[in-house]
Formats: structure tokens, C-alpha cells, sequence
């Protein structure tokens, strides 16, 4: 049985001068990019310098914004709560999902975050797919591996 796989899609944007001299931003060129994490773009994301946290740390810390109800309650949060909301911090994991992959892709991080124009909603999204089936994928081959190393019998030393 396979893992499920994210789409994430980049697009280019064009500034057009309309009829009444203002301005309009338009979407061009979408092409959508399969995306999952990789311990290899993962291992990329630290070396670029692009990732500093544990991915298992900030889930639990994004959990703790829906108390219960799977509700974000945006007048009253905390400043923890509204520094979690801040989707900066979210886009290398983006980014890294579509190299990892897309292993042969020759996606610079800068030009990523040209292409890629996910509101609040889309990017915490975007990253929550990305995310959950990664950690909950490693977190079952650790506790495996940890069951049947745990499970020989030991000998007891004799005093």
C-alpha cells in the first residue's frame, strides 16, 4: 500500500496594465509538482540552512491552535499562537516536499518562492499534508524497530 502523495502548484504571476491606468496581478503558466518529504531533502533543507526545527515539535505546537473543536478562534490568540500562523516558517517544508520528490528538479529555494503564492489557508494546509504522513510514517518504523529490539529476552546477571 502506497503513501499518498501531495500536489502542490507553482505559477508564475504577470502585472498587466489595464484600460483605467491600474494595475492587476494575474496568475500565469500553473503546473502542478507531486510533493512528499524525504529524509535526503530534509537532510538538504538543514544544509541550505533554510529548516531549523523539528517537524514533530511544530505539529504539536500547531495543534495547540485548535483547542479541541478544529477551530481557529482568530480574535483571541495568544502571541505563541499567532507566531505559529506566521506561514514564513512553513515554505521550506514546501519547498523541500517538491525536491524531495522531484529529486532531479533544478528548483532553486529562491525561485520556489517566486512561483509559489499560497494564502495562510493553502500554505498551513500545504505543509499539514506534507507533514503528517511523514512523521506518522517514520514514527511507525521507530516504534517497530524499537518493539523488536525491545522484545529478546534478557539474561539476568547472577550476583
Amino acid at each position: 500500500m502506497g503513501m499518498k502523495i501531495s500536489t502542490i502548484e507553482l505559477k508564475e504571476t504577470e502585472v498587466i496594465e489595464l484600460e483605467d491606468g491600474s494595475f492587476e496581478k494575474r496568475f500565469i503558466n500553473p503546473k502542478k509538482y507531486p510533493a512528499f518529504l524525504t529524509n535526503r531533502s530534509l537532510v538538504t533543507g538543514r544544509n541550505l540552512g533554510i529548516t531549523k526545527t523539528s517537524l514533530i515539535g511544530e505539529l504539536i505546537k500547531m495543534n495547540s491552535l485548535s483547542p479541541g473543536n478544529g477551530e481557529l478562534d482568530m480574535e483571541n490568540l495568544t502571541p505563541e499562537q499567532a507566531e505559529l500562523i506566521d506561514t514564513e516558517k512553513y515554505l521550506p517544508v514546501i519547498y523541500l516536499g517538491i525536491i524531495g520528490a522531484n529529486k532531479n528538479s533544478d528548483l532553486s529555494y529562491e525561485d520556489f518562492l517566486d512561483i509559489y503564492h499560497g494564502d495562510t489557508e493553502q500554505v498551513l494546509n500545504d505543509y499539514l499534508d506534507l507533514v503528517v504522513p511523514y512523521v506518522q510514517q517514520n514514527y511507525s518504523e521507530f516504534r517497530k524497530g524499537l518493539e523488536q529490539s525491545t522484545s529478546k529476552k534478557r539474561v539476568k546477571a547472577k550476583k
